[in-house]
């Protein structure tokens, strides 16, 4: 695929990690910016609600799997 996303290990560990909860939201605030950047994360409630995967967040973490 030309257009994949290279991500860290670190970077797609803490894509997989998130899961919707306040839990599976931490994560190094370089690595939050990165992701949020490629919008591979979103939150859904502003300002203090848990991340998301975006649709393209959720096919990048089921692909590299």
């Amino acid at each position: 695929m030309a257009n994949e996303i290279a991500l860290t290990d670190a970077e797609l560990a803490a894509l997989a990690a998130v899961d919707g909860t306040h839990d599976g939201s931490r994560m190094p605030p370089e690595i939050k910016a990165r992701l949020t950047d490629l919008r591979l994360v979103e939150r859904r409630k502003w300002p203090n609600g848990p991340l998301w995967r975006t649709t393209a967040g959720n096919r990048l973490v089921r692909n590299r799997r």
